[in-house]
């Protein structure tokens, strides 16, 4: 499906740009559709296009020597990636894998230099949505070296957890104890081991293999 010139508008880098540049940007882009578990790209390879999410969930990541994984983000409909080979010309920094059915809007890497190039105000943008997302990065490394594993736990549920519409909160999205490892920066085990303390503080309770949130409040206190 062609992407409207105001999705295009909702973009964080496109924000604040003519009708004139948007059709530019808009006639570079192509559409991709992808099946859950249907890797885009691996780190390394040659970067062909950045990318933004209509619809469903990537996840990035990147993989040590001995095949552990660590996921750096999971981006959702209206996220952008793999920008950076625009600017440095690099390979893909890490890995793209689709953890449900997605699709998304593509534009390629040279196109989009280009453009950068012609349309000083697309810059603004990318430097705008960079530092929000180094800001991102530098309080995940605070994360993984200050906090302890039920915090990084507490923390990860509070974020993909929602209102479920009776006044408490539901998780969006279950991870597996090995997913949630990978996002948190641990082992399996240790996540086993932060739902006993988080249990026996009452801000969660399984069930069948399930998280549910007992207490948000619990939850905050563990950060």
């Amino acid at each position: 499906m062609a992407i409207l010139l105001d999705q295009l508008k909702a973009i964080p880098y496109f924000q604040g740009l003519d009708a004139r540049t948007l059709e530019r940007i808009r006639a570079s882009m192509f559409d991709l559709r992808l099946e859950k578990g249907q890797i885009l790209f691996t780190e390394g390879e040659p970067a062909q296009a950045m990318y933004v999410v209509r619809s469903g969930q990537v996840k990035i990541s990147k993989l040590s020597p001995d095949g552990r994984e660590q996921v750096l983000r999971i981006v959702a409909a209206g996220d952008c990636f793999n920008e950076v080979p625009i600017f440095d010309e690099g390979p893909n920094p890490a890995n793209a894998e689709a953890i449900e059915p997605a699709t998304l809007w593509g534009i390629r890497c040279t196109d989009m230099r280009h453009l950068v190039e012609e349309h000083p105000a697309i810059a603004i943008g990318f430097l705008r949505a960079f530092a929000g997302k180094l800001r991102y990065f530098t309080r995940k490394v605070e994360d993984l070296s200050f906090r302890s594993v039920t915090s990084r736990v507490a923390k990860l549920l509070l974020e993909i957890a929602e209102d479920d519409g009776q006044g408490g909160l539901r998780v969006k999205q279950q991870f597996t104890q090995q997913e949630m490892a990978a996002v948190v920066g641990t082992a399996r085990e240790m996540i086993g081991r932060a739902f006993k303390v988080l249990e026996r503080e009452g801000a969660i309770k399984l069930d069948r293999h399930r998280v549910v949130i007992i207490s948000k409040a619990a939850l905050s206190r563990m950060l």
